[in-house]
């Protein structure tokens, strides 16, 4: 009978779909960059037309008519985005990693150092980015931000955009180069 800390350990002797790993992270950084930059825009447009007093001069009835039609060209906004998206994420996943890497066995030479790299970079991209836009947010964007909720939305926006920028570069740039090493490493034990 095995111990129930036996039945908890995951087996190395399991293939590993590496592709998948690599293009996961350049999809789920791409959706957070639309995403933000979608917010910054909104967040944009809101402050300069609650800045503008524009809306208090105008007739309720036409006022709420604006907001539909505000909410319209959002829908189409976020419609295009979806799009721009299903468009582009096939190239950055090519981009990212080409074909042929599948199921891996992480016990392979090499192959498992490549996994390790990979993740240590983008976990620390991911923790310098966040800790730079904390840095910038103490000492630039906290009092703006707690004068407007617009501000405060675009500031997480741009927070949001440039930490999934920066992880994107560190998976661009080691996406190819473990894929080389890992069909290198394939090749050579056939």
């Amino acid at each position: 009978m095995s111990s129930p800390s036996e039945d908890n350990v995951v087996s190395l002797d399991e293939p590993v779909d590496i592709g998948s790993l690599l293009r996961g992270t350049g999809t789920f950084t791409f959706v957070v960059e639309i995403v933000s930059a979608i917010m910054m825009f909104g967040s944009g447009v809101a402050y300069s037309v609650s800045r503008s007093g524009f809306i208090e001069t105008l007739d309720i009835d036409l006022a709420i008519l604006l907001l539909m039609l505000g909410s319209m060209i959002t829908l189409f906004i976020f419609l295009g985005a979806i799009g721009f998206f299903i468009r582009f994420s096939r190239r950055i996943n090519r981009a990212i990693v080409g074909q042929g890497i599948e199921d891996v066995d992480l016990n392979r030479p090499r192959v498992k150092t490549v996994v390790s790299i990979y993740g240590l970079a983008v976990g620390l991209i991911l923790i310098m980015g966040m800790y730079s836009f904390w840095l910038l947010w103490k000492h630039v964007l906290a009092v703006p931000a707690s004068t407007s909720l617009s501000v405060f939305g675009f500031s997480l926006g741009l927070g949001a955009f440039v930490v999934a920028f920066l992880i994107q570069i560190v998976v661009f740039a080691l996406g190819r180069t473990a894929t080389r090493i890992v069909k290198a490493v394939l090749t050579g034990e056939e």
